[in-house]
């Protein structure tokens, strides 16, 4: 109850009272003649009562007719409330069994809550992804057109519908709807771009995919999603890693050698940027400037890339010596466990067989758990016409895993490649490819590599999918 029908109440019950103390006081007054007209008359207190009562009954029957009408609007709140509780109750229920992969009891719930409310968007969304996810391709598409003709603005829908037609095998229609998405929906299409743009790089198109990379951080820009940005600007560097690589196949290692120095000036361990800044010297003929920028990038990051490619530049070049010597200067810093390693099988390489003895059999109480040193090792006897020597550090090669050889892993998706990648194929991350130290039984810690950043890989179209989608509205 109000305070002002308590008040209104309570001041009632006081005229009673007050007047009905005054009534035998006035008794004489009260039974006088009221005239009503020349030979119509009543006495005064039935005048004053009819007063009374045409000043009172108006009020009171508006007071009465307003607090029903408010106790009918509340009463039929809350049953809405209660019956809207029970239907997202219901639609809760059903998106779990979506995502715990029972389809049917998803789809039976869903079609039970449509038969109650038949225009439920988020229902109508749900139902065309259960639809299809239990296979019936057809029937998703049937929901999901039925709910683009009830809400012809919905950017989900038009994802959902792109969906659909991919998985009847009509990727033409799916590419028009989302090109509609890009064309008529400016402040959306992100994740169409981001398709694109990872078409573009899984088909090595670099340039398209700069394009599209544009447009995710031209809508990214205002959105202050500080965590999606910052996962852009990885891609992007990375893209303009691969805009240097194609520099520098269309022979023009000068721009090339800018935009490499631009990525390492962001970023200093990104390896494979290092790796092309020196090759782009070679191209153009400054080898002592490309042999500083990989000495350097060993120093800084660890990585045995680097070694490697020192190694094969000289041997290429027919200068062991030179070879040797630059291992050699390598020695004494804080990693030079990988510098000796490398250093033993240069010689070996060389056929200097005793000196690669020498140095790999005093690094052996640290590598001991790595198959490939036992199997260099046992190459190292063969050749030596040690047989015996030869069999026992093959066999303790095969107790460590069985490992024959060396072998690089991506550390973003755990690919596995038999040479070193600057990225990953499978994932499209760069800098992510380096030694398998796990099949080594050593830790990349143990031999002085650093951990180096990670930049890129393919985003998922299927992340948000799974995502419950809220049952209000």
């Amino acid at each position: 109850m109000q305070i002002r029908t308590y008040l209104g109440i309570l001041l009632g019950v006081l005229v009673v009272v007050y007047v009905s103390f005054l009534t035998p006081l006035n008794l004489d007054l009260l039974v006088l003649p009221f005239q009503l007209g020349t030979e119509i008359n009543i006495p005064l207190y039935a005048a004053l009562l009819a007063v009374f009562l045409a000043g009172l009954l108006p009020p009171v029957t508006a007071l009465l007719v307003s607090s029903l009408k408010r106790d009918l609007a509340q009463r039929r709140e809350r049953r809405r409330s209660r019956e809207a509780e029970s239907f997202n109750h219901r639609f809760r229920r059903a998106v779990d069994f979506h995502a715990d992969g029972q389809y049917g009891k998803a789809a039976s719930a869903l079609n039970s809550l449509l038969t109650e409310r038949p225009e439920h968007f988020a229902t109508l969304l749900r139902s065309g992804q259960v639809q299809r996810h239990q296979g019936k391709t057809e029937e998703a598409l049937e929901i999901h057109r039925r709910a683009s003709v009830l809400y012809p603005r919905s950017v989900a829908l038009l994802y959902q519908l792109a969906e659909d037609y991919d998985a009847t095998g009509e990727s033409q229609v799916a590419l028009e709807i989302r090109n509609r998405i890009l064309r008529d929906f400016p402040s959306h299409g992100l994740e169409v771009m981001r398709m694109r743009r990872d078409q573009c790089m899984a088909a090595d198109k670099w340039d398209d995919a700069v394009r599209w990379q544009g447009k995710v951080d031209a809508l990214l820009e205002d959105t202050g999603d500080t965590l999606a940005v910052e996962r852009e600007r990885t891609i992007s560097q990375g893209l303009a890693y691969q805009s240097g690589v194609a520099l520098l196949e269309k022979d023009r290692p000068t721009e090339a050698a800018v935009v490499f120095q631009g990525l390492l000036d962001q970023e200093p361990r990104f390896i494979p940027a290092c790796i092309m800044l020196g090759e782009a010297e070679l191209l153009q003929d400054n080898e002592e400037a490309a042999l500083d920028e990989w000495r350097r990038g060993f120093k800084l990051t660890g990585s045995p890339v680097f070694l490697q490619r020192l190694e094969d530049h000289h041997i290429e070049a027919e200068q062991p010596a030179r070879a040797i010597e630059t291992l050699r200067s390598l020695l004494g810093q804080d990693n030079e466990l990988l510098v000796r390693f490398f250093l033993g099988r240069l010689y070996y390489r060389l056929e200097m067989h005793d000196e690669a003895l020498k140095i790999l059999e005093g690094i052996g109480e640290r590598l001991d758990a790595s198959p490939t040193y036992h199997f260099l090792l046992g190459r190292i006897r063969q050749r030596r016409n040690d047989q015996l020597g030869a069999m026992a550090r093959y066999l303790t090669c095969l107790k460590r895993l069985g490992v024959s050889v060396a072998s690089f892993a991506c550390q973003a998706c755990g690919a596995e490649y038999a040479e070193w990648q600057d990225r990953c194929k499978a994932c499209g991350s760069w800098n992510a490819v380096e030694l398998a130290f796990q099949e080594e039984q050593l830790r990349a810690e143990e031999v002085g590599v650093v951990t180096s950043p990670v930049w890129g890989g393919y985003s998922s179209r299927e992340e948000g999918a799974q995502e419950k989608t809220s049952a209000e509205g």
